[in-house]
């Protein structure tokens, strides 16, 4: 898990990308490193009680391929056992990624926090890529 110095090197990855800002007080920011080198990075961002958003995923072009976003998404899904139920806005094109990790498009949008569907919306008409909105519910 990133510390605190580490969020000078979290958002600069993020403002590289477009990606909204990192939050260390509302975030879990999980760091992946291959040969002691930051590879890429993901956070599990708090939203209510029992609930949180896995997003912010991303890995430098130099550890492409080498399943590191998988390891990301992996961790931060094992260890976010406060959460029965975890949001996830991928690209349309990562859906059989993260559908790997149990995700599944989100049947019930009404059930669906305010500022999840804000951000979903917000993705939606920012980036060139198409957003979905999945969700894992899992017994905690």
């Amino acid at each position: 898990m990133a510390l605190k110095e580490d969020m000078a090197w979290v958002n600069n990855q993020y403002l590289s990308i477009g990606f909204k800002l990192s939050d260390f007080g509302r975030e879990q920011i999980a760091i992946a490193e291959v040969n002691g080198e930051k590879a890429g990075l993901g956070r599990l961002q708090y939203i209510d009680k029992g609930i949180a958003e896995l997003g912010g995923m991303y890995v430098k072009d130099s550890f492409r391929g080498l399943g590191v976003a998988g390891r990301i998404v992996d961790y931060l899904v094992k260890n976010a056992t406060d959460y029965q139920k975890i949001y996830c806005l991928p690209f349309a094109h990562l859906q059989a990624f993260y559908q790997k990790f149990g995700f599944a498009p989100e049947q019930e949008l009404t059930k669906v926090p305010r500022v999840v569907l804000e951000k979903h919306n917000w993705c939606n008409s920012s980036y060139e890529h198409k957003t979905l909105l999945f969700s894992l519910t899992r017994d905690i």
